[in-house]
């Protein structure tokens, strides 16, 4: 069964917009930085800092679990630490995220300040489990690219980070898919394919890309073309239900599937830990992105708002990127190398991603999602 926040789930330690995820929508921590990370994040855990104006310790900040957090304590909870002179409490979780916020007291949230994909970020608002952003406390909100300021309102939330779909494949495969279209192709000749199950939005959204039979995935935001995009998707041999980064590799080395849709922020700085495997990058894509919120009846509102504006600011984005390969909302990020020529810099490149709309998508939710399970069912 797919899983996300509308549905009761078991929660899980793996990203997809996932997304991590971070997505997420992200589920798969490479093995030579694991060491690395552990120790980072322990090294936080103890970190003592000045206390916050109600005599509490830290922010509590919740983000997608695995590698997605790893490469966030390695690298942005240090620099703000340092800046700030405040501990942040770093709280891994996935489809728990939003439950924890409904089930917990009004004026005692599990955290201070959350991620929220597309899909968290709908569902909290509708929920009122977020605080309107002030703005005047969030100043770098000025400096994020237009596309990513008007992808979805930011009264609740600011647009931060996330990543594009990309296609995995096996090295020696008779073709390197470099569209959806041509992946399309190849997943129906396929021995196998993997996807993500859990946020299943993604690889509809790639096989509507791939059927160009609109512009973008605008198949998606037509109710009388979602079953030629069920049909599509149904048609490419699905052998690998993923629900983590994980899974995809496994089934790789298990030979269960020779391609796949997945997030590049989970494979670019891997790929090399596996043999065999590669990935390409589509020019035009579906993905996943973060606004990060204000929990509702945070006593740190202030601090919280303190930590968006940091997250926003170009040098903590372009440092951020060489630990973890995600795309950017600065109009100023300065990228690792190696990253730029897949990421976007600009709104115009920004405008190739075909995001997920959860304002069309929301009325469409559940019979979507229980034709993605009928697939995996009879697959």
């Amino acid at each position: 069964m797919a899983a996300y926040p509308k549905r009761d789930v078991e929660s899980t330690d793996a990203e997809s917009e996932r997304v991590s995820s971070v997505p997420s929508n992200e589920g798969v921590t490479s093995r030579r930085r694991f060491l690395t990370a552990a120790v980072a994040g322990s090294a936080t855990a103890l970190a003592g800092c000045a206390e916050l104006a109600d005599g509490t310790d830290s922010l509590r900040v919740s983000v997608w679990s695995g590698h997605y957090a790893d490469r966030f304590e390695e690298s942005v909870v240090p620099r703000y630490e340092d800046e700030h002179d405040t501990d942040l409490e770093i709280q891994r979780g996935w489809d728990d995220i939003l439950t924890d916020i409904r089930n917990a007291p009004e004026d005692e949230p599990p955290f201070d300040v959350t991620v929220a994909e597309g899909n968290f970020y709908y569902y909290g608002r509708q929920d009122d489990l977020f605080e309107p952003i002030r703005e005047e406390n969030v100043p770098n909100l000025d400096g994020v690219m237009e596309f990513y300021r008007e992808m979805r309102e930011t009264e609740y939330g600011v647009p931060v980070d996330g990543s594009p779909c990309a296609v995995l494949h096996r090295e020696d495969a008779d073709v390197e898919p470099e569209s959806w279209s041509e992946f399309s192709s190849a997943a129906r000749d396929s021995d196998g394919v993997g996807v993500d199950t859990g946020f299943w939005w993604y690889p509809l959204y790639a096989a509507a890309i791939g059927m160009d039979d609109a512009e973008g995935a605008e198949e998606m935001h037509n109710e009388e073309l979602h079953d030629d995009v069920l049909a599509e998707f149904e048609s490419w041999n699905v052998e690998g239900w993923a629900s983590s980064g994980e899974d995809v590799w496994q089934d790789f080395e298990n030979d269960v599937i020779d391609v796949a849709q997945w997030y590049y922020a989970s494979v670019a700085y891997d790929i090399d830990d596996y043999d065999g495997i590669t990935y390409t990058m589509p020019e035009e894509t579906t993905g996943w992105f973060n606004n990060w919120c204000v929990v509702e009846g945070t006593n740190h509102r202030d601090e919280a708002e303190e930590f968006l504006n940091f997250l926003l600011d170009a040098e903590v984005q372009s440092e951020w990127s060489e630990h973890a390969p995600l795309a950017f909302s600065s109009e100023d990020i300065e990228y690792a190398e190696g990253l730029e020529e897949d990421l976007p810099t600009t709104t115009e490149e920004a405008e190739s991603i075909a995001f997920p709309d959860w304002e069309y998508l929301a009325e469409h939710d559940d019979n979507l999602s229980d034709a993605v399970t009928d697939v995996q069912t009879s697959s």
